[in-house]
């Protein structure tokens, strides 16, 4: 019997979002990044399989900009936030990138310490 494959979207959010704008970017960055990889056969196998999306937290822009090391992303912005960059998109992967795990969920008016150093 094979191990079932536990293939997770990770979507990292600025923790200094109103609730309304990280909902609005979680929603966004779900959707679009989705749309970015859905012809990649990892993709369709999540979405076929496991569907289970992780929202993760950093603190401000600084550290959402040490947090495009992670892996493959695409980044997003708000419009009603004058383009601003509120997030980011990671491809679904087999073998993400253990440092996921030093982020905490993200939980609105929760204060999350800094991202460790690159």
């Amino acid at each position: 019997m094979s191990a079932v494959k536990r293939l997770r979207m990770y979507i990292v959010l600025r923790a200094d979002l109103s609730p309304t704008a990280a909902f609005i970017a979680y929603g966004h960055a779900t959707l679009g990044t989705y749309l970015t990889w859905r012809d990649d056969p990892v993709m369709q196998d999540w979405q076929r399989t496991s569907f289970i999306k992780i929202a993760l937290a950093v603190a401000d822009l600084r550290e959402l900009t040490w947090a495009q090391g992670l892996g493959e992303h695409r980044v997003f912005t708000e419009s009603s936030l004058g383009n601003a960059v509120t997030c980011l998109g990671f491809r679904v992967v087999e073998q993400p990138d253990p440092r996921f795990r030093t982020l905490r969920p993200w939980v609105q008016g929760l204060v999350h310490p800094a991202a460790p150093s690159a």
